[in-house]
């Protein structure tokens, strides 16, 4: 053995320490610097110069001092003169130099010293450095990041728990303890406790979830009440991630507790708000269906179920339109959507008449319909409320008002006023290059006969009788009205005089051939009717009566059952001889 250490100390002694020295700095992974304690550097291996980015000249000429940052430089200086002073032989340092390119270097290292052997000469301060900047970028993002989940932990108001399932230990920060009403640092660790401050009647709940999440999954949440020591009940939402290891087994879990009792409550409160405008739109007649934006029905009352014939279960999520199917009384195709018009116009939309619905059972309903959006606080339209109410039996009246005002209640046709209302119409259409048209007016013949034979009775039912006969001798476009007495008025539409004068001849011949029977009586009855054509030189409705009941006195005037049109079968000005300061002489005034 001797000789092997001899051996070994031949063999070294056989390199020159300086060249060793040499190979060994710059052969070296972390920074070697030799220099002085007044600053100047006397070597630099590659290693530091790659560090720093000063080449070993630079560094020579400029001294380390410099590169020191500048909160650093003053420990820098007090180490060395601890050094100096002979209270150490050297120390470990982490410092902060500046590179030549400015960015910072952290660096960890060591610091020794050569004492001079030979007086006179300096000491020599040996300095060993590893690059730390990338550990210590990652612990500043490390810390960055802590900084934020301790701040969005802090501002959500949850309270943080861990556990290590080795020792089942749990430990709870003060916000946990805050939630639970208990002093920081008086919970006890265990499961048990904690257990036995949740409500009586959640317990089992909570238990069955927390084991099946501890058996089989990783994660956990939880809602159940709290009872403070103070007897104060809480709602808790509890959350826990757990970790386990490559077979499975747990490891740690870490969790949070909020505490959602204003939630709650807001959700309850909501809750029976909801449940009273329920029964509440339950209890109304009209009928109210809701939708969303996209017009999909969210919500029907009992009124809308009855009137449309569909159930809610039916009808949620559907699109209206196939809930509520509205139709354009003229044109009978399907009404426009009234959410769609709602949204469309940004306005509510309101339709008193010219509508009915059909239901899913084949009713048909007159109704009237209002829509109206509902918006977000900040204006945006988010659904709409579709109120709609059967008018069926209202409508039928009023539509029976309608047709009594403007028809005789004896014929059932139109009356006086219908009639001239009518005859503007074809005057106006005649301005515009419409028509022509013509004007029939109707007189009977030996009507008086009839009423003193029969009486008015037998009168009435004579003239419903005639009332027919001139209904169908037209066509639907065509306007047959009574003027009153045994008088009637006809309106031939899109016909000349002379296509009048065919319609009219073929009417006085079925009056002509009409018996009528009352009682043991029978009554043969005539017509006689004048004709005017309304052209578009006509402007008045007076002018073309005037005339048609002059051409109607003429055709009685040649012997009654009788047609004549005016200004054709005779002259104008011997006509107007009848008439004397607005009465009509032949009839008697």
């Amino acid at each position: 053995m001797p000789a092997v250490v001899q051996h070994q100390k031949d063999l070294l002694s056989a390199f020159d320490p300086a060249a060793l020295l040499t190979n060994i700095m710059e052969s070296a992974a972390i920074g070697f610097i030799l220099m002085t304690f007044d600053g100047h550097v006397l070597r630099a291996n590659r290693a530091f110069t790659a560090m720093i980015g000063f080449s070993e000249a630079e560094l020579m000429a400029s001294g380390l001092d410099a590169l020191v940052h500048p909160d650093d430089y003053p420990a820098t200086r007090k180490s060395f003169e601890r050094i100096l002073a002979g209270e150490t032989q050297g120390y470990q340092l982490e410092r902060r130099y500046i590179r030549k390119d400015g960015s910072i270097l952290h660096a960890l290292g060591a610091v020794s010293v050569h004492r001079a052997s030979v007086a006179g000469e300096p000491d020599i301060a040996i300095i060993q450095l590893s690059d730390i900047t990338a550990q210590k970028q990652a612990e500043a993002r490390n810390s960055a990041l802590h900084e934020r989940l301790k701040l969005a932990v802090e501002a959500s108001g949850a309270g943080v728990w861990a556990v290590d399932f080795a020792d089942n230990d749990y430990h709870w920060d003060a916000r946990m303890h805050e939630l639970y009403g208990l002093a920081v640092g008086t919970f006890s660790g265990r499961l048990a406790d904690w257990m036995a401050m949740i409500h009586a009647a959640d317990v089992a709940r909570v238990n069955a979830d927390w084991r099946r999440a501890t058996e089989n999954s990783c994660h956990f949440s939880a809602e159940y009440r709290i009872v403070r020591p103070c007897g104060e009940v809480r709602h808790i939402k509890a959350l826990a991630q757990f970790v386990r290891d490559d077979q499975g087994a747990l490891l740690r879990a870490v969790g949070t507790n909020s505490d959602v009792s204003s939630y709650k409550q807001l959700n309850a409160e909501i809750i029976e708000e909801k449940e009273r405008l329920k029964i509440t739109l339950d209890s109304i007649g009209e009928a109210v269906i809701c939708t969303d934006a996209l017009a999909n029905v969210t919500f029907m009352n009992s009124a809308s179920v009855l009137l449309t014939g569909v159930s809610v279960a039916d009808a949620i999520g559907e699109p209206l339109v196939d809930v509520l199917r509205i139709i354009d009384e003229a044109t009978g195709d399907p009404a426009p959507n009234p959410v769609g018009q709602c949204f469309a116009h940004a306005a509510a939309q309101y339709r008193a008449s010219g509508i009915f619905m059909l239901n899913q059972m084949g009713g048909v309903y007159d109704i009237q319909l209002s829509a109206s959006a509902v918006r977000r606080a900040d204006g945006e339209m988010i659904g709409c409320v579709v109120i709609f109410q059967d008018v069926t039996v209202h409508r039928a009246a009023q539509r029976k008002i309608t047709h009594n005002a403007q028809h005789d209640g004896l014929t059932g046709l139109p009356n006086r006023a219908t009639f001239q209302s009518k005859l503007a119409q074809a005057i106006e259409e005649t301005g515009n290059g419409s028509g022509p048209h013509s004007l029939c007016y109707i007189d009977l013949d030996r009507f008086k006969t009839v009423n003193d034979g029969g009486g008015h009775a037998a009168g009435d039912a004579l003239l419903k009788e005639i009332s027919k006969i001139i209904a169908l001798s037209c066509s639907k476009k065509d306007v047959p009205a009574r003027l009153g007495g045994d008088e009637f008025g006809l309106i031939l539409r899109n016909a000349d005089a002379a296509e009048a004068r065919d319609t009219a001849t073929r009417l006085v011949e079925s009056i002509s051939a009409m018996e009528f029977r009352w009682e043991s009586m029978v009554f043969r009855v005539g017509a006689s009717i004048g004709i005017t054509e309304i052209t578009n030189d006509t402007s008045d409705s007076a002018v073309v009566l005037h005339r048609a009941d002059l051409a109607c006195y003429s055709a009685k005037s040649l012997g009654r059952r009788c047609v004549h049109v005016y200004g054709v079968d005779d002259r104008d000005d011997d006509l107007e001889s009848t008439w004397e300061d607005g009465r009509n002489i032949a009839f008697g005034g």
